[in-house]
């Protein structure tokens, strides 16, 4: 099954893996919780984490 995201959700994702590339922390995340972005954001950041933690490893 595929899902479908709109443009502001997939650019609420690659913000939050463009602020793990810019040394931004998890906590810097710009979107309030109850927001829908928020775990779109957090999804990005996550995903970018564990990539350059794999790279360094």
């Amino acid at each position: 099954m595929t899902t479908y995201q709109t443009k502001a959700q997939t650019h609420a994702f690659e913000r939050g893996m463009e602020a793990c590339r810019n040394g931004k922390s998890q906590s810097d995340n710009p979107y309030p919780r109850e927001a829908d972005y928020y775990q779109l954001w957090e999804q990005g950041f996550l995903q970018e984490r564990d990539a350059r933690g794999a790279l360094e490893a």
